[in-house]
């Protein structure tokens, strides 16, 4: 009995070093950034302030308010798994803030992917984009409002692999 269920843990484990679902197709870099008429004093250490043509760009977004002070609360690059949901903590060290990123279909002839891409704040999704992205382009999504202000994540398909 012991050798039958030593025989089944071994094929599992191969079957599950194989899936093909877990093949890295691309990556995936993304920023969570947040708008504010306040002081972003009080977000603590590793928040960046932009500026130039990032704060110009954000203030031309019409769904967006017209804020003062734009910073960048964290960023991370993540694999895109084929099958999976690929999890990214865009703020190093917090849970309480995630994303996930899905494929849905390539687009035949180009760089680009369709994901879809949920936004988790502490354990529940509350935001999904089903969007195409193409490589090195940058995505601004809109995200919720948070404090005095509003959060802005940004997706860039940074590679793809070729089939």
């Amino acid at each position: 009995m012991r050798m039958l269920t030593l025989i089944y843990l071994a094929l599992m484990a191969v079957a599950g070093a194989q899936d093909p679902g877990k093949e890295v197709i691309g990556r995936v870099r993304t920023a969570v950034l947040f708008g504010t008429n306040g002081s972003p004093d009080s977000l603590g250490d590793g928040v960046v302030s932009l500026g130039g043509s990032e704060v110009a760009r954000l203030r031309q977004v019409a769904k967006l308010e017209p804020y003062e002070t734009f910073v960048k609360l964290g960023s991370v690059d993540q694999d895109i798994l084929r099958g999976y949901k690929s999890w990214a903590q865009p703020i190093n060290g917090s849970q309480a803030l995630m994303l996930t990123f899905q494929p849905q279909a390539s687009i035949k002839e180009s760089r680009k992917l369709r994901l879809d891409v949920e936004y988790w704040q502490k354990s529940k999704m509350t935001l999904r984009w089903d969007r195409v992205f193409e490589v090195g382009k940058r995505v601004y999504l809109i995200g919720p409002k948070w404090r005095d202000g509003n959060l802005i994540i940004t997706v860039e398909l940074v590679n793809l692999k070729a089939k």
